[in-house]
Parts: structure tokens; sequence; C-alpha cells
């Protein structure tokens, strides 16, 4: 390695700069990004580390078998994520360091280049974590050490063994964490502690494996098996926003039908898309021969139930019920990737003047990747009583299957939902106990243990209360498409109360109506609730709904034609369908506000038909059609704020005078106002201007998530200026000042 390549490697992995186009590319110079910390008292005391950054390196590997390819990236990735999540140190994202080991090693740059030469004048962060992770015979031995960039001396330091159960839970990451974090002086709290004492929720680590999956395989050139696992990551968990990034760029870039910088003579085009599509079916084939669609037994906790007895050899037949469920999220990110591979080729334009119209039914390789397949399970199960001796063993023969579906774009049809009764024949009666467990030992011949951690298949117990929920619902692929039958729609939709609806003018008294509640559960069968499917839950009269916040998508007319006043959750919604809230007002019109969540980008034609009053983010994409608040939206600039449809559409705004800061003579604290905002300087929260009627101003916290409340948590305040001071009340007609105190606001 040169001088250049040395000093090079050495410092890009400290800074946080991002190199602009150029021979000698410019560099800026810039702060290590913050990172998006939970509050204070939640996670941390004092300063939380706000005062440090830190790159945060995948460990280097030793003894890791072929397929373990991906654990660096996972320990990393989980570092990254305890670190950000848990303290206040900045903490420099993957997807930049990703960039700069690219922008490293592409042999742009000579050895004499002024971008290498000036390397040691970039911002580095103040800390640089890096490691080693080797493999034992009962697990793995994690060492980790943390720097000073300054003077390269060590901050903290952790060495420790991992079973592989404690890997694959991240338990052994978490607890490391805890003992870094707290050598580097973050005071953390006893939540905290515990928290990172203990395991990870089974979505954040399945969401976090995908991701470490996902960049090994982008790393290793296999792009579309990376796209799969950045979709998989990102349904498990909303979140995680690299991982969704992640996805968003390389599924741009595989559907565009480009590829390279670019579009070459046609020949050689058709020669990358070739090698593209070998790619495709290498990595499905592969899959088919080495791994399998992710299943998981679910068995019945608790529950054995008694069959025939045999009174002349005294035993008696015991049996539980089983489910095997595919995964839906792998289904649905497998096809992703698929249809971005097919949408790519589609783009084109060139796909049968080339010959592959026919793709991926008539495949550019000899491998019949696409074939349909069989996934069959031996699966050993034993009986113990309380002095936990084998009283019975059986073995459940079960299975699924997967294809394609070759009309219009390809779809994966799964068949993967088998429900059987495994009975214990001829179980001694004088073995049975009160208590009784049940015991998996082999799957397929190998332990269970073992094939659970390969993947081949995951064994849940689960209670007779779980299933008998799951079954209410109507969902597959991660779509929640309504309920299973009209007796579920019954047991799931509560009615929790009265609320008033308005005066019956030929009596003269007031009218009532029952209160009907929708929770919408967060998880089925292991698998996270993604999508609410079109016209899931429109025209059942509903009042408030609760939505997960694993949720992405909301379908075409989910919730139209309802009568909302509280929607809750919801806040990993990044998607709405056209029509979804349409006419699914309260019929009085007294609740027709809604706050759509910050994470929405983009909505579809008059998704909100009907309401009044919008709360929204910035630059947020709308489908084009006769609504008069998309064209006001647009036309407005798509700034964030609240707009109200009074006559015509309008922007909800304080009076131009007002904005500044302003300050009482006689007290520290301050109020600044913006256009839609107010911010108080002693609250830790900011107001969101949601109504104007003359000199009375309608706020909400910014604390507030829900899309719509009945539980009213605004405050209305009267505010004037005369003579250069500003007036302000909470409440006029009652002279209450608690605003205005003792002084009065001057203009700073």
């Amino acid at each position: 390695m040169n001088k250049f390549w040395g000093i090079a490697l050495f410092f890009l992995l400290l800074s946080s700069v991002c190199w602009a186009a150029g021979k000698e590319k410019k560099q800026t110079q810039s702060e290590p990004p913050q990172s998006s910390s939970p509050p204070a008292s939640l996670y941390w005391t004092g300063t939380g580390g706000k005062e440090m950054s830190i790159a945060i390196l995948a460990p280097k590997a030793t003894g890791l078998e072929k397929n373990q390819g991906y654990l660096p990236a996972l320990v990393q990735g989980e570092f990254v994520s305890n670190f950000s999540g848990f303290s206040a140190i900045s903490v420099l994202d993957r997807e930049r360091l990703d960039e700069q080991y690219a922008e490293l090693f592409s042999g742009y740059y000579d050895d004499n280049a002024k971008a290498g030469l000036d390397l040691g004048h970039l911002t580095p962060t103040t800390h640089i974590m890096g490691g080693n992770i080797t493999r034992t015979a009962t697990g793995y031995a994690l060492q980790i050490q943390i720097t000073k960039t300054a003077d390269k001396m060590t901050t903290a330091s952790y060495s420790g063994t991992l079973t592989f159960a404690e890997l694959d839970n991240l338990t052994g990451i978490r607890r490391a964490s805890l003992d870094l974090l707290q050598k580097m002086g973050v005071t953390l709290t006893a939540q905290t502690r515990e928290e990172l004492a203990g395991a990870a929720k089974d979505n954040h680590v399945s969401a976090q494996t995908a991701l470490a999956r996902g960049i090994t395989a982008q790393k290793q050139g296999t792009e579309v098996a990376a796209l799969s696992y950045y979709f998989q990551a990102a349904a498990y968990d909303p979140s995680l926003m690299e991982a969704a990034n992640r996805s968003s760029i390389l599924n741009a870039n595989i559907s565009s039908g480009n590829i390279g910088d670019n579009v070459r003579n046609d020949i050689a085009w058709r020669k990358d898309w070739v090698t593209r599509l070998t790619e495709t079916e290498q990595y499905f084939d592969s899959f088919n021969r080495t791994e399998s669609m992710p299943y998981t037994l679910f068995y019945i906790s608790g529950e054995i139930k008694q069959g025939a007895v045999n009174y002349q050899n005294e035993s008696v037949a015991l049996s539980i019920e089983t489910h095997l469920h595919g995964s839906g999220i792998w289904t649905v990110s497998i096809e992703r990737a698929l249809q971005a591979v097919y949408n790519g080729l589609d783009a084109t334009t060139r796909k049968d003047t080339w010959g592959l119209a026919s793709w991926p039914r008539q495949g550019v390789t000899n491998l019949n990747a696409f074939a349909g397949r069989r996934q069959n399970f031996a699966v050993v199960f034993e009986l113990l009583n309380s002095q936990n001796k084998v009283i019975g063993r059986q073995t459940l023969q079960t299975g699924g299957s997967w294809g394609l579906n070759w009309s219009g774009r390809p779809t994966v049809n799964v068949d993967a939902d088998e429900r059987k009764t495994l009975t214990f024949q001829n179980v001694n009666a004088n073995d049975i106990s009160d208590s009784m467990t049940i015991r998996i030992t082999t799957v397929n011949g190998a332990d269970a243990e073992t094939a659970a951690r390969n993947g081949v298949l995951q064994i849940r117990t689960i209670t007779r209360e779980e299933v008998d929920r799951y079954n209410q619902w109507r969902f597959a692929k991660g779509a929640i498409q309504g309920f299973a039958n009209d007796a579920a729609r019954k047991a799931e939709i509560a009615v929790t109360g009265t609320r008033y609806t308005g005066m019956d003018y030929y009596r003269n008294v007031p009218t009532y109506r029952n209160v009907k509640e929708l929770n919408i559960p967060n998880i089925i069968w292991g698998d996270p609730v993604v999508f609410i499917g079109n016209s899931a839950f429109a025209g059942l009269d509903l009042d408030r709904v609760s939505i997960p916040d694993s949720v992405i998508y909301i379908g075409r007319e989910a919730f139209a034609n309802n009568s909302l006043i509280s929607i809750k959750g919801g806040n990993g919604v990044t998607s709405i369908g056209a029509g979804a809230f349409w006419k699914a007002i309260d019929g009085q019109g007294i609740f027709n506000t809604i706050n759509i969540p910050n994470r929405v980008t983009s909505i579809g034609e008059k998704a909100f038909g009907y309401w009044r009053t919008i709360t929204i983010g910035a630059n947020v994409d709308m489908a084009q059609d006769s609504w008069g608040f998309i064209n006001f939206y647009n036309e407005n600039g798509r700034k964030a704020g609240t707009y109200h449809d009074g006559e015509v559409w309008s922007y909800v705004s304080f009076p131009s005078q007002f904005m500044g800061t302003w300050k009482r003579d006689k007290f520290d604290n301050t109020l600044t106002f913006t256009a839609n905002t107010l911010k108080a300087s002693n609250q830790s929260y900011t107001w969101k201007l949601t109504k104007v009627s003359g000199n009375y101003f309608t706020m909400l916290p910014d604390t507030e998530t829900d899309w719509i409340t009945d539980t009213d948590k605004s405050k209305k305040i009267w505010i004037k200026i005369g003579g250069g001071k500003l007036k302000i009340f909470e409440d006029k007609s009652s002279g209450d000042d608690n605003w205005n105190g003792n002084g009065t606001w001057k203009k700073q």
C-alpha cells in the first residue's frame, strides 16, 4: 500500500465529508450528522454524550462459515442502533461510510491529488469503534475497542463471549453496548439499563438481520438479493430508515432500465441486461438449493387435549394443534425484488427486440430457477411429564409450497398455511401428571436449535387467545384485507360508549350513538401487519381506529365512508392510497380536522375528500385530480402546515407582524413565532397552529401524534398587537393572563 492509500484509509474512516464531483474533487467540511435521539429523561441523564461523535466500523471476522458473512454487518448495525437510540452521541451513518469506501477504492485519485493530501483537514468524529468477532466451538468471542481520534487513546473496550443464541437475538451486542456507553461516561437511566440487558424485540432482530444480509449481498455485487433483504428489513421495522433508503435507491436503479453510467450501444446494453437476469436466476436457484422459504411452526402452549382411552392397556391418546406458516414478509420482498428487475427490463422498451419478452417464464439460463418448489418438514415432538420423563414421542409431517404466477407482472403464490393435529398415541395413564410440557428434538433429522439458527424452521408456542384473534382476519403477504367473516367483524369492533351526534329538532332532544372502535393488530402469525388492503374497513360506521406503527401503506378506500372522530398510531405510514379516508368524517362535521403523519410522502387522489382542515408535511407527492386541496397545496409551494377549506382553501398562518421573537421586560423566557408555529423558550415542545378565527388562534403541541383526536389537547389563545406591543391571553373572556404575566411582550 503506497503512502497516499495508507493516509486516505485512516482519515477517510474518521471523516463525515462527502466529496463533490471532479478530477480532484473538492472536499467540504461538515460536522458529523446529529442522531435523532429520544428524550433524555427516558434514556439518560446529563448530556448523554452530546459532545461526542463516533464512526462505528464492522468488526473483522475470523472463522465464520460461508453463510455467516453478514454477521459483522449485523454487529455493526446493532451498535449503531444502540448508540443512536440510547445516547445523544452523534453516530456517523453507515451509508456515508459505504460511499467513502467506494470513493476510496474507485481508483479515481492520483497519489498526489490535492484531495488526498488535504485529508488531514477533514472534520473527524471524536471517536472510532472497531474490533473483532471470532467463531468458537460454543459461540463467538467479541472484542471491541473505542479510540479517541485526537490522541489515539482507548476510551472504552469490551471483551466477552456470546453463545449462538445471544448473537441471534442480539442480547450479546446489547450487553456490550451497555458496557461501552457507560465506560464512555454516558449516565444511563434504569430503564435503559434494563432494556439493554435484555433481548431485542423480534421485529427489530429480523430487521437488523435482513439489513445486514442486504448490505453484505450488495457488497458482493448481488443487487437483486440485496434489494430483497432491504425490502424485508423495511417491512419488519418501518422506523429503520437505513433499510428504507437503501431499498429506495437500489429499487430505482434496477427499475430504471439503465445499467452503467451511460446507455451504450444496443449489443452491449443487451449483454448487460442478460448479466443482470442471469444474476437474478442464480440468486433464486441458490436460494432454492441451499435455503428455504422462512417457515414458522406454531403449537398451542398449555393446551393438550385428551382423546380416546384404552382401558385394556391403561393408555390414552393426547394431542396438540399445530399451524405451519410461511413468512409473508419474505414473500413480498422476493416478489418486489423480482418485479423491480421485470420493470427495469420493461423500461428499456427493447425486450421484444432482444428476445427477452418471455422472461422470467423463459429464463436466460438452464437453471429453471422459478419453477414451483415444495418444502417438507419432519418434526419430532416429545411429551414430558412433571418428572421430565418422556411419555410420548411423535413425528409431524408438514410442509408448504410456493411458485410464480406469470400473468402480467410476476407474483409469488404461497401455499404455506397448513394446520394439523399431532396425536401422541398410547400414553401410559400412570405417567400422566397435572403439568406436562412439549419438547421439539429434531427437524428433518437435525437438532431443532440448529435448524432454527440456519433458517430451516422456526418453532414458536402460541396461546389459544392469540390463535382465536389471528383467525379473525383475512391476512396474507403482510396485508390485512379485512375480517374473516361477519362474526369476526362483530367480535373485533368494540362498542366503547356513546357520543353526542346533534339535536333531534322535531322532538327538541339531543341524540347519541354507540361509539364503535377498531384496534388493528400489529402482528399476525409472526408477520408484522405492513399493509392495510383496499376497502379493508370501508363503510363500517367506525368512530375510532388504532393503526399499528408497523403499517407503511394504507390502500385505496381502506377507511372510506366511516364516521371517524379518532385515529391513533400509524406513525410508520409513508403512502396513502386513493380515497383512503374519503367521506370518513363525523357526520356532524365536528371532527373534520386531520393531522397527517410526517413520514407520509405520497397520497393518492381524493384520499381525504370532504375533510375541511388538513395538517401535512412538506413536499408530499399527491395525485393530480379535481380536489381543490391538492391544487392549492402544490400552488402554495407544498409547504408544511395546516390548510383549511372555507369557501376556498387557505394556508393557516399567524399574521406577518407576529413573526420573530418577543420578550417581556421582567422575565428571561421568550416567544418565537414562525408562519405556523409558536415556541415558548421555557417549554420543550412547539405549538402548531391549526385554526384562526379573528384574534383567536388554536394550536396543538407538536408532541401530539394522533391523526384525529376526540380528546381536546389544543390551546386556544387570543393575540393582538397594539403600539408595537403584544397582548396574549389564554382566554380573553375570563381575563386569564397566564401568557402575559406581569410584563409586556416586546419584539426583539
